[in-house]
Formats: C-alpha cells, structure tokens, sequence
C-alpha cells in the first residue's frame, strides 16, 4: 500500500488548511475560531468528536472493528503573541490578527494531522488500530493545555501517544527520532534585586542594584560551567533585566531579572532552584543588595518510550527508507507539554525538517519571519497514518 502517494495526492488539501489556518491565528486559551475549523473538518469525516467544557482543545475517535489497541495522535493549536513579518512568502495568507501569529508551525501540525485522519476516516488507508485524534489547545502558555485535556479524560483507553514538529533547521522531509530525553524541561524564574534607589551622582549613599543586578548574572552562568557536569545538559538564560524609571540620574531601589532553565536531567531540575536563589543571594549580598527568587515549574523533560520509538522508526523506514531519517538526531532544549503525555503512557515526540535554502525557508521557529517547505507536509500526514495502519 502506497501510503505516502496518497497522503502526497492530498497536498493541495493539506495546503489549502494549512494557509487556513496561519491567517487566523488564536492566542492559547482563545482558539475558538481554531478548534472549530477542526471540529467542522473532523464531522465532515463521520468521526465523532468531544470537546470537554470550558476548554478549545478538542478530539475525535475513529474507531475499528476487532482493533486490540488504540494509538492517540496530538497536534497543538494555538499561535504566538507576536507581530509575522510580511514578505513574498506568505503569498496572500499573512495573519489577520494583530499580536498573533503562527511563526512555530502548529498550523502545519493540524494540517497534517488533519491530512492523516481524512486518508484514515475516509478508508483509504485501512487502520488496523482505533485512533484518537487529539487537538490541544495552549501549548505555548504553561502550564499548557495537555493537563487539562488529561484530567477531561483524553488518554483514557489510549495504548500509546504520538506527536511531530516541523523545524525549518532540518532539511525538508526528513524525520528526526531519538529514544530517551528529546527536549529539555522548561522552567522560568523571577529574580528581584532590592537595594536603596536616589540620586546617581551619590551612589556611594545608596545600595545600587543594577551593578548587583550584573554580578548575578555573570554569576549564574557559573552554574552552568563550574557546577554542572559537562556531559549534561543546562542552560540558564537571563532573557530580561527590567529597573528604573528611563531617566538618567536616578538609581532604582529594585531591579528585576526574567529568565529561563532548561535540562533534560530530572535530578538537574530538582537542584536548580535552590543553587540559583543561594547565587543570587549571595551575588546580590556582595554589592550590600538583596535578592528574592520566585521560580516556577513548567513542562517536564520529554522522554521518548523506547518501544514507541522503535515503533515509529520502523514506520518512517517502511514509508520513506533509510534517506527519510535525519542521521544522528539530537535532543533540543525547548520544552513540550506533549512531555505530559508522556508520563502518563507509552509515547514518541518526532520532529519533520521543513526547511529548504532554496526557497528561501530557513528562519527558525519563533521568528517573524518564519515558514515551512509545505512539500514536505504530506509526509507528516502519511507518517501518522502509517502508524495506524502499518
């Protein structure tokens, strides 16, 4: 069964929602415009579909005779609170709401996973497992809207759960797996200097915090070179630095730090709040200032299930050979809230490389001007039905 042919049959349908919708971008928590496009789409098919109360994120079941097994298939709804640059690759579907775009490519995840249930509803790709087709809402705002999908009851009766991001820094068509940790655990935190603002020509009579504010800093990139082992993965990013009041000669009496962690060790992630409030303390403490930590948890490590990787790899080699898969994957230090699905039952997380230099595609996620090779997109679409059917 020539799986990928008919999955590649459908590209102009795949396109056509895919431009659907990456013109009409919802914040996470407010994809309400979003998940009915799916919920239309997925009616259309005859599967049925339930969207739990108070809640965007959606699924639908289809359901197979004498299936011993059912497989749960995720894509991710929600657009970014930023401005998309315009530019001749847009070709007439730039977003049309101001402060939302979808520069990560999860209009390209619910085009394809879309494309997968079509090919899989309509029968013309035979399932032998039953599928449930899951569209979440928030992944970009953590806690992340997989938890409250879990808690509506998403994973009940699901064997095992599977997931694709495109990333234009791979090359187009290519698939990315790996067993084991696949992306970081993601953490923010909040730093608070506290000194004694006036005027800047006295500092000699103040606490100044933005010279404190500096050395803490400088002082927990120490963490990462001087307290972690180098075989494993850290960062810390401080990706803010907000004091003052913009004028010249005042010194503020707080400044406050915004920054990120990222780790794909659970033993890591447990010591990193209590390593970063002591530097910073005693950073700030060096200046005559003190400091206040505020760290919040976000999205666990996700780990890759071996047999589920396995399962997938032998898919993508069935479908597209040896040259369909990236050779020597690494993991990536984002963060996924599919990372909840995966503790909860067997699951994969794979990435498909969009990106083609010739076309001019290879800015990276998040960026303004962002895009995906759309030739590539059928393959994400035969990829889940492959795991259906094969």
């Amino acid at each position: 069964m020539d799986i990928f042919g008919k999955a590649r049959a459908g590209l102009e349908e795949i396109r056509r929602l895919r431009r659907w919708f990456h013109a009409r971008p919802e914040l996470s928590y407010r994809e309400k415009e979003t998940a009915g496009k799916a919920a239309e789409y997925l009616e259309g098919l005859g599967l049925p579909v339930t969207r739990p109360e108070g809640m965007t994120g959606l699924w639908a079941d289809l359901e197979v005779p004498g299936a011993g097994e059912t497989l749960l298939f995720r894509a991710d709804m929600d657009a970014l609170a930023m401005e998309e640059a315009p530019g001749p690759w847009k070709k007439g579907f730039l977003s049309q709401n101001p402060g939302a775009a979808h520069c990560c490519g999860h209009d390209a995840h619910m085009a394809m996973l879309l494309g997968a249930a079509r090919l899989l509803a309509s029968g013309e790709v035979p399932s032998r497992r039953n599928i449930r087709f899951l569209f979440q809402h928030a992944e970009e705002h953590p806690p992340g809207g997989a938890l409250d999908l879990i808690e509506a009851g998403c994973l009940e009766g699901v064997d095992a759960a599977f997931g694709l991001h495109v990333l234009p820094s791979l090359p187009s068509g290519r698939f990315a797996l790996l067993p084991g940790p696949f992306m970081a655990a993601a953490d923010n935190f909040t730093i608070t200097i506290e000194g004694k603002g006036g005027h800047a020509a006295m500092p000699h009579l103040l606490l100044d915090p933005v010279p404190a504010a500096a050395q803490v800093v400088a002082a927990l990139q120490a963490l990462v070179s001087r307290r972690t082992d180098p075989l494993e993965a850290l960062v810390i990013s401080v990706a803010s630095i907000q004091g003052g009041s913009g004028t010249h000669n005042v010194i503020p009496s707080t400044v406050e730090l915004k920054g990120t962690t990222r780790t794909l060790s659970r033993e890591i992630r447990e010591r990193i709040p209590g390593r970063l409030e002591k530097t910073a303390r005693a950073a700030a403490a060096a200046q005559g200032c003190g400091a206040r930590l505020n760290y919040e948890k976000g999205y666990p490590v996700l780990e890759n299930d071996r047999d589920a990787y396995r399962r997938a790899l032998e898919v993508t080699r069935s479908l597209f050979g040896e040259e369909g898969l990236l050779p020597d994957p690494k993991p990536l230090m984002g963060g996924e809230d599919f990372a909840r699905y995966a503790e909860k039952v067997p699951a994969l997380y794979a990435f498909l490389g969009v990106g083609a230099p010739e076309k001019g595609i290879t800015a990276p996620n998040h960026a303004p001007d962002f895009d995906v090779d759309e030739e590539a997109l059928p393959r994400g679409a035969a990829w889940f039905a492959g795991l259906a059917a094969l």
